[in-house]
């Protein structure tokens, strides 16, 4: 399963959706994948997204730049350097470090695109269509 990497890519169902829908879906889709809790604290419900690299600073709306965060991590965090600022917090974890690593470098698109094309690949029985 291919990710957006913009808002803007999304379409479901063979339907555009409106850039408003599209946009609420694509900030909820990167909550999903980190099973809507915040991926610095770990321990609150997100109810932000954060650049990872600031937007004052050059950062996108990607994808890879967006994570999910409760208001409080949000905020303080604010536009200094993820890292340097996660490594600071007392509840730092080298397990959540990586998967922010992964998600930047988008690591775990390349591992489902890969299982899909596996699933393709192993199909031995293709079903005719019937009219």
């Amino acid at each position: 399963m291919a990710y957006a990497e913009d808002w803007g890519e999304l379409v479901f169902n063979l339907n555009c959706l409106s850039k408003r829908t599209a946009k609420k879906q694509f900030r909820e889709d990167i909550r999903y994948s980190w099973g809507g809790i915040c991926a610095y604290c770990r321990s609150k419900r997100a109810t932000t997204l954060d650049h990872l690299k600031p937007r004052c600073k050059g950062g996108a709306s990607l994808r890879s730049n967006l994570v999910p965060a409760c208001h409080e991590c949000n905020h303080a965090k604010g536009s200094t350097n993820w890292l340097c600022w996660y490594e600071q917090q007392e509840f730092y974890n080298e397990v959540a470090k990586e998967l922010i690593e992964e998600w930047i470098a988008n690591k775990r698109y390349e591992t489902e695109e890969l299982n899909e094309r596996d699933f393709a690949i192993n199909r031995t029985e293709v079903c005719p269509a019937t009219c």
